[in-house]
């Protein structure tokens, strides 16, 4: 979930308010902040999510030793808290981690389990672990449920605070208050692979910080031994915690190959005819001592010798035959000669090459192959033709992304020491992700990304890619400013940087001006730029405008006329109206396109209106963002509305609505989800409701599609169609048929229920 979306949540709970009876929360306030947490957590982090990332547990009778310990740190009320097992790269630190949520969870004494990897957008995110275990923690049992939701109904913005914050909120005080006296075990596997090394300190800070008061909770921590974790561990108290030390094991390796090798022997094709001493046992013992313990060795050998394709027996003995130079003593030295014997046995070099930078700067994270291949330019099967002979290194499997559409295609690395073999020039040698490679990859992103003629206003103009694409680039910051790049960046439609800006990206450590002003860009690049800035800062303010407090009346409303024209108050008027949602659940839509459209204005009209808006003036005690945001307040306010801009589009707005309803998939980014409100507030009009009457089968499927995208509920069906009965009745001469048919659109069991519509009014003034 979105800061922006979280804030909805925080108004819309705090308009409803918290039902409570003898201090504790009714059902349906329970069950709407767990939509809240659900919304804020990352489900596909868990050790039993269905995603395509399939955590694999132990192999049978391997890792045994280590499992007992972790069995019997969990079940000794004398040892320590939390424990932190860490080893380097490929040793199976996660399979351990995997093995063990399965078996506390049948021994029911999970609390919860995330599994962190770095560059995904929700597992690599440290702001969804604690919502994550207390969404886990609530399903485990009722008592923690009802004090969670308690909490969240009572301060929504819990999900706004800190790190340390949200763990002694969400998880430790409503398990302290659930009077909880069972002992469960929390699961945080490849810290670091979390965002951000400050972050993953924080996450551990907290953690002595907040555990101690609550002996029954522990916590399993397993990483990388990386430096500034060590550090951490080296503080009181974590000093004190128990540390347990994953290194590699011969005899499990020895284990797991016999056991591989038996399973292709019998399930391959080609092995039906051959003896079935194979293979023998020195070839065994070379892949064990090869392996030098690590699991990723033994599984990537595996992988290759099985694939269906070719004979394993020739495959291992490629493996077998594998020599290191003399003077090379990286522990990955064997990893790394069977990576590039694989890489150099892959077809099309040149096609490769750009592949792997793509894999390299972690964009598969989000873009599917016919993605992939729009950005580097590549037919769908060009490129799983490249990566035919890559099996064993590289995953391309089928992905459901809805149920009605057809799968696509998600490549993604078995294991994370692939992507540190292709950073590394010493280790990768010609396949290393250089800074050519690199400069080239954001050339075409910023190529596929640069729109030539931005005065389009076809909202249909483009494809779904860009919206993608558009999340990386972040990445531009690892490159140099040449002209090429300048120059693709200034023809950058705006529509993309709308939706890279609002609001996930508004931050520090992702923002591309500090970057610019290294590199020294031209002025009209930076002026631009900062354009985009105050349009991303504007959309951020209309979508977490709240009105509870008293308005601000040293923004009079002759003040704001000497300054503002009326189209300018129009925009912010309808940009406010787009953005406004009536549901915490439902997602962000990029609402600048839409009033820009909605308005038939250019890009280069809207951004001069916006630009255009004043600034503090001298008396003015505070920042230049609190001024924006009390300015756009003292505009859209609702006592105001109206009085500024009688007229504030809602006819013309309503008609676009009804004429783009169907007109999927790119509309519905900026369609207004107050869009049956807008309908409502409208006086009766024979064109609107001929409009209406001409969309009513496209109306039905597309809040069916609506719900199905952003909420998995049904609640929100009633709503939309009752508002528009509502409107229909307005008419002096009612249409009786469109009426009926609208009342069969609701629920049998459907009471009529103006909530909703009551919120708008609250917001808007209507």
């Amino acid at each position: 979930m979105t800061s922006t979306t979280k804030i909805f949540a925080a108004i819309r709970l705090t308009q409803v308010g918290c039902r409570q009876r003898n201090g504790r929360c009714a059902d349906s306030d329970v069950n709407t902040a767990l939509r809240i947490l659900y919304s804020a957590s990352a489900p596909n982090a868990t050790h039993d999510a269905a995603d395509g990332d399939t955590r694999v547990p132990c192999h049978p009778n391997t890792r045994m030793e280590i499992l007992e310990h972790l069995t019997k740190w969990s079940e000794d009320n004398n040892s320590s808290q939390i424990l932190w097992m860490h080893g380097p790269a490929g040793t199976g630190k996660s399979a351990i981690a995997q093995s063990f949520c399965e078996e506390l969870q049948a021994r029911n004494c999970l609390a919860g389990s995330f599994f962190f990897r770095r560059g995904h957008p929700s597992r690599g995110n440290p702001i969804k672990l604690w919502p994550t275990i207390a969404y886990q923690l609530a399903l485990l049992f009722p008592g923690f449920k009802s004090t969670l939701g308690l909490h969240l109904t009572t301060d929504p913005s819990l999900l706004d605070k800190s790190i340390s914050s949200q763990l002694q909120k969400l998880v430790i005080d409503s398990y302290t208050e659930a009077s909880s006296s069972r002992t469960l075990i929390m699961v945080l596997d490849g810290l670091d692979e979390c965002e951000g090394e400050t972050r993953q300190q924080d996450i551990l800070r907290s953690i002595a910080g907040s555990l101690t008061c609550r002996p029954s909770l522990r916590v399993l921590i397993v990483s990388r031994p990386e430096a500034h974790i060590k550090e951490v561990f080296c503080e009181p108290p974590l000093q004190l915690c128990e540390q347990l030390n994953v290194g590699g094991s011969m005899e499990d390796i020895h284990v797991y190959l016999v056991d591989e090798f038996k399973r292709i022997r019998k399930t391959h094709s080609i092995m039906t005819t051959t003896s079935s001493v194979w293979p023998e046992d020195h070839l065994i013992q070379n892949v064990v001592a090869k392996s030098s313990g690590h699991f990723i060795y033994a599984a990537t050998v595996v992988r290759f010798v099985e694939d269906k394709d070719f004979d394993p027996v020739e495959r291992l003995t490629v493996v077998t035959e594998l020599r290191c130079p003399d003077d090379d003593f990286s522990p990955f030295a064997e990893l790394d000669q069977l990576y590039l014997q694989i890489l150099n046995m892959a077809p099309h070099r040149s096609k490769l090459l750009r592949i792997l930078s793509v894999i390299a700067a972690r964009f598969t994270d989000r873009l599917h192959v016919d993605g992939i291949g729009e950005l580097l330019g590549l037919k769908l099967g060009e490129i799983l033709l490249t990566l035919r002979r890559l099996h064993s290194l590289i995953n391309v499997e089928d992905r459901l992304s809805k149920a009605n559409d057809p799968p696509t295609k998600k490549i993604s690395v078995y294991h994370a020491s692939f992507l540190d073999f292709l950073h590394d020039p010493g280790r990768s040698q010609s396949f290393c992700f250089t800074d050519l490679k690199r400069q080239n990859l954001a050339v075409d992103m910023l190529t596929c990304l640069a729109n030539p003629s931005e005065d389009d206003d076809d909202p249909e103009c483009s494809s779904n890619f860009p919206f993608k694409l558009v999340q990386y680039l972040p990445f531009l910051s690892t490159t140099e400013l040449t002209p090429r790049v300048a120059n693709l960046l200034h023809r950058m439609s705006y529509e993309w940087i709308d939706s890279f800006y609002f609001p996930r990206h508004c931050n520090e450590t992702q923002d591309l001006r500090p970057w610019l002003k290294r590199q020294q860009a031209p002025a009209h690049l930076l002026n631009r730029w900062d354009k985009y800035c105050l349009l991303a800062e504007v959309q951020r303010h209309c979508s977490s405008m709240q009105f509870e407090e008293t308005l601000d009346t040293t923004i009079t409303l002759d003040y704001i006329r000497s300054v503002t024209s009326s189209q300018q108050i129009r925009v912010i008027q309808l940009f406010f109206l787009v953005c406004l949602r009536l549901s915490p659940m439902f997602i962000h839509k990029f609402c600048i396109t839409g009033t820009r459209v909605i308005l038939g204005l250019s890009w280069k009209e809207f951004e001069s209106i916006v630009a255009g808006l004043p600034s503090a003036p001298p008396d003015w005690e505070g920042d230049t963002s609190l001024w924006l945001y009390t300015f756009i307040a003292s505009i859209s306010h609702p006592t105001r509305m109206r009085i500024l801009h009688p007229d504030p589009t809602l006819e013309n707005t309503a008609r676009w609505c009804l004429n783009n309803i169907g007109r999927r998939p790119r509309i519905s980014r900026w369609f207004p989800p107050a869009w049956s409100c807008i309908l409502r507030s409208c006086p009766p009009s024979s064109d609107l409701l001929h409009l209406l009457c001409a969309v009513e089968g496209e109306i039905s499927s597309f809040i069916l599609q609506d719900i199905e995208e952003q909420t998995r509920d049904r609640w929100p069906v009633a709503p939309h169609w009752h508002n528009i009965l509502q409107w229909l009745q307005t008419f002096p001469e009612q249409p009786l048929d469109m009426i009926k048919r609208v009342r069969n659109q609701l629920p049998v069991d459907y009471v009529g229920n103006d909530k909703v519509w009551l919120l708008w009014k609250q917001s808007t003034g209507w």
